[in-house]
C-alpha cells in the first residue's frame, strides 16, 4: 500500500487490541538474570582474548580454501601447540568452532549492553564505531562513559534520533570487543556498524537482525546453562533485558545484584538526579512503573505482616491489625490503591530492609530518594523511615555472626565498635522474634 490506512492508531489499536489484552513482557528472575549477565561479562572480559587469538591463528593458516585437509590439520596443530585456554562449549577450535564462538561473543556483547544499559534491541544493533564517549565529572579527574545509538521507537524522525545512555565499564569493554570482532567485516562493507554478519564467502556483510541475534542469544544461554525457574528453562526474549534493567534500578536491591551492584546503583542515582543524558523517556517511565510495583509489594507486605522491626516497622505493627489476615484483604487492597493513586509515596529496597522514604525524616539526607553515600544499616536503624521484615532476617543474622567472629581477639577499641554492631543486630532480631511470637500466640 502507498498510504497508511490507520495514521492515528498503533498496530494493536487498529487490530482492536488494548494494552490490557496483551500479556506484559516479564522481567527475568533475579538468580537467572544475575547468572546470565555475569556469564556474558566473563565472555567479554576473559574469553574474548582466547577467541581472537584462535581467530588470528586460523587467519594466518587458512589463507586458501576451507576444504583443504592439510590446512585443517595445520590449523589443529597450531591451535594445539598454542595451548589456548578453554572456552565453554568449545571442542578442538576447528574453523566451525571459531565461527560459533564469534557468534557467542556477539551474543554476550548484546546481553551486556542490553542488560546493563536498558536499550532496546533496535538501539543496540544500531551501534557504530566510536559510539562510546566520556564526560568529565565536574572539576575532578574522573569521568563517566556514555554510549551513543539511534533511538527509533519514540523518535519523531523516521530514521531515528541519536541519543546517549549511561554506560558502565563492562559495556565499554563490550563495545571494544565488538569493534575488534566486526573489524574485517566493516572494512569489507565500508561501513561503521558493529553488529555485522557474512553468511557466505561471496556475499557482502550485512547488519545482524533482531531475529538473528535472538537465535544466537538462545544458543549462548544454552551454553551458559542458567538455573531453572520453577523447574523449567526460562523462555528469554531480547526485550526482557530492558524490563529487567528497569526493575533492578527501581529496586536498588544490592543483595540480588552481587557484582553488578555498583553499576545499577550508579545508574539509579544518575537517573534520579536527572544526570541521565538522552531522551529515552520510555525507559524512565518503565523504571517508574517498576518502582511503583515494588512499592505496592512492599506496602502490602508491611500492612499484612505482624513481624516487623525498625522505627517505622514498630509503628506500623502496632496499628495494622485491620489489614491482616483474610478479613483485611479487601481493606488492604483499597488502601493500597488509594496510596498509589493519590500519593507519590515510594518504598526503596536494600538487602537489610525497606525505606518508606520521606524527605523530612530522612537520616541519610536524601532528597527524592535515600542517599546511597550516607545510607548504611546503622544510619537506617536510627531513621523513622525504616522497616525490617522477616525476609531481611538472613542479612541481620549473617551480619551478627560475622561481627562476633571478628570480635574474637580484636583490639579493645575495635571490639567496642563490633559490640555496638552486634547489639544493633540483636535489637532487630529480637524485634522480629517478639513479633513472630506474638502472631503465634494470637
Amino acid at each position: 500500500m502507498t498510504f497508511d490506512p490507520f495514521p492515528t492508531e498503533t498496530t494493536y489499536e487498529a487490530a482492536g487490541i488494548t494494552r490490557e489484552d496483551r500479556d506484559s513482557i516479564p522481567f527475568i528472575p533475579d538468580e537467572i538474570a544475575v547468572h546470565i549477565l555475569q556469564d556474558a561479562i566473563k565472555w567479554v572480559e576473559i574469553y574474548s582474548a582466547t577467541i581472537f587469538q584462535a581467530r588470528s591463528i586460523a587467519s594466518n593458516i587458512y589463507i586458501r580454501s576451507y576444504s583443504n585437509s592439510k590446512e585443517r590439520k595445520a590449523l589443529s596443530k597450531a591451535i594445539r601447540h598454542s595451548k589456548l585456554p578453554a572456552v565453554p562449549g568449545c571442542g578442538k577450535y576447528s574453523m566451525r568452532d571459531i565461527c560459533r564462538l564469534e557468534r557467542q561473543l556477539y551474543s554476550a556483547c548484546f546481553i551486556v549492553i542490553a542488560g546493563l544499559v536498558g536499550m532496546r534491541v533496535s538501539e543496540v544493533l544500531s551501534l557504530q564505531l566510536g559510539c562510546v564517549e566520556r564526560h568529565k565529572l565536574g572539576d575532578t579527574s574522573q569521568s563517566q562513559a556514555y554510549i551513543r545509538a539511534m533511538l527509533f521507537k519514540t523518535s519523531a524522525n523516521a530514521t531515528g534520533t541519536m541519543q546517549t545512555w549511561i554506560a558502565p565499564e563492562p559495556v565499554v569493554a563490550a563495545v571494544a570487543v565488538l569493534e575488534q570482532l566486526s573489524g574485517n567485516l566493516r572494512q569489507a562493507a565500508q561501513c561503521r556498524e558493529l553488529f555485522l554478519v557474512k553468511y557466505r564467502v561471496d556475499s557482502p556483510p550485512i547488519g545482524i537482525t533482531t531475529n538473528r541475534i535472538t537465535v544466537w542469544m538462545d544458543d549462548f544461554i544454552e551454553v551458559s546453562a542458567p538455573p531453572l525457574h520453577e523447574g523449567r528453562r526460562w523462555d528469554f526474549s531480547t526485550h526482557q533485558f530492558r524490563k529487567t534493567f528497569a526493575r533492578f534500578i527501581a529496586r536498588q536491591d544490592r543483595a540480588q545484584l552481587l557484582g553488578l551492584a555498583e553499576h545499577f546503583k550508579h545508574a539509579s542515582v544518575a537517573m534520579t538526579a536527572k544526570g541521565y543524558i538522552g531522551s529515552d523517556f520510555d525507559l524512565l517511565a518503565l523504571v517508574d512503573a517498576e518502582r511503583r510495583a515494588e512499592t505496592a509489594v512492599a506496602l502490602d507486605a508491611m500492612l499484612s505482616n505482624g513481624a516487623l522491626g525498625g522505627k517505622l516497622g514498630d509503628r506500623i505493627r502496632s496499628g495494622n491489625f485491620a489489614f491482616r489476615g483474610r478479613a483485611g484483604d479487601q481493606i488492604r487492597r483499597d488502601y493500597l490503591d488509594f496510596v498509589l493513586r493519590e500519593t507519590d509515596l515510594t518504598v526503596h529496597s536494600c538487602e537489610y530492609g525497606w525505606c518508606v522514604f520521606q524527605t523530612e525524616t530522612s537520616r541519610c539526607d536524601g532528597d527524592v530518594a535515600p542517599n546511597p553515600v550516607n545510607r548504611s544499616p546503622s544510619v537506617c536503624l536510627s531513621c523513622s523511615n525504616f522497616v525490617v521484615e522477616e525476609r531481611h532476617r538472613a542479612y541481620w543474622t549473617a551480619r551478627r555472626e560475622r561481627n562476633v567472629a571478628l570480635a574474637e581477639g580484636a583490639p579493645r577499641l575495635t571490639q567496642a565498635v563490633l559490640t555496638d554492631v552486634i547489639a544493633q543486630c540483636d535489637t532487630v532480631l529480637a524485634s522480629l522474634n517478639r513479633s513472630a511470637e506474638g502472631l503465634d500466640n494470637g
